[in-house]
């Protein structure tokens, strides 16, 4: 039938193929499946077009690996374009070497949100001009170094000698870690990253010591954290993109109102059922029995509220497109240990 109906054209669809095209890419890109190549055909229709994403290779702390992630999807020029994709805006996220802005969230302290992102306190501190590390509220947005150490802005006269003398680091470090070939390279008002970096003139009260790091894949750097095994259950069906973004969260794609649920016992820290909250939209946080927290984002209807304990596997909320959203996904971080749902 649908042979029949393609048109007399052998390139292009009549009238009728392209609205039954439509309708099947509709239809696909609803269905969440668990063979492979149905799977890959829900991702084309919820990216749309073609779309690639790759992350350099890093060293981590307890070894070198590759962490590569390359995806290309090709839609018919002649296809409708989906509707209601998730955005993959995190995507740009995930290169090496960037500075990351952090939405600092109720209850969060400075250095709970160094140690997932694997810096120094001192450097956040540093590079966002803190008092000290209790300076900080909720809504503000703070600039998150990739490795420990300081964050300088190119100036007229400025030599990479120079900005490694001013900071005490290795004029080496600082050429590879930002891809210079020179001082030539050097541009007028950029930002660069001096690994173990200290600055001119230290904060007072703080201390200056500084961890050493490498460039390393937004996925390497959260993979130091402990693996807690099968602690955290799984927050809700359909596709894991598995690529960590943000701070330690992978998403989920599924239709709205697909049911959320606890990963693990404990109790509700934060459920906030309206407002922006810096993109994560209507989201809950849960703190946990052994100091780690989860947080849910994007929600479309919360079940539960502050100070509510939980059991794992309860359901606590519905999927939605709240906040810095373009299509139904579970926003999940998991704040202290390894994401489960993370591909690294």
């Amino acid at each position: 039938m649908l042979i029949i109906i393609k048109g007399p054209a052998s390139d292009q669809p009549g009238i009728i193929g392209n609205v039954v095209r439509h309708y099947i890419e509709e239809t696909s890109a609803s269905i969440i499946s668990t063979g492979t190549n149905l799977q890959l055909a829900d991702i084309g229709s919820l990216m749309g077009n073609s779309s690639s994403a790759t992350s350099s290779p890093g060293e981590g702390q307890g070894g070198s690996e590759v962490a590569t992630y390359v995806s290309t999807y090709t839609i018919q020029d002649s296809s409708v374009e989906a509707v209601g994709s998730v955005s993959t805006d995190y995507l740009n996220d995930i290169k090496p070497n960037k500075i990351t802005d952090y939405t600092v969230q109720p209850g969060d302290a400075l250095s709970f949100i160094a140690s997932d992102y694997g810096v120094s306190t001192e450097s956040i501190i540093w590079a966002n001009k803190l008092t000290n590390s209790d300076s900080i509220s909720p809504g503000q947005i703070l600039r998150i170094p990739p490795v420990s150490g300081v964050i300088h802005r190119v100036q007229p006269g400025d030599t990479v000698s120079f900005i490694a003398n001013k900071y005490s680091a290795d004029g080496s470090k600082i050429i590879s870690f930002n891809d210079l070939s020179s001082d030539s390279a050097l541009v007028l008002g950029e930002d660069l990253v001096i690994p173990e970096g200290v600055p001119a003139k230290v904060i007072a009260g703080v201390k200056t010591l500084v961890k050493s790091g490498s460039a390393v894949s937004a996925a390497k750097r959260f993979a130091y954290l402990p693996d807690l095994g099968d602690y955290f259950g799984t927050p809700a069906t359909g596709f894991d993109w598995g690529i960590i973004h943000g701070r330690n969260g992978v998403d989920i794609a599924n239709a709205c109102n697909t049911p959320i649920k606890a990963t693990a016992e404990g109790n509700i820290a934060i459920a906030l059922s309206s407002g922006w909250n810096g993109g994560f939209g209507k989201y809950i946080k849960i703190i946990h029995s052994n100091g780690t927290e989860t947080l849910y984002a994007h929600l479309s209807k919360l079940l539960v509220s502050d100070g509510e304990v939980v059991a794992k596997g309860q359901q606590i909320a519905s999927m939605g497109t709240t906040g810095r959203s373009t299509g139904c996904h579970l926003h999940f971080e998991v704040h202290g240990a390894r994401n489960p749902l993370a591909k690294y």
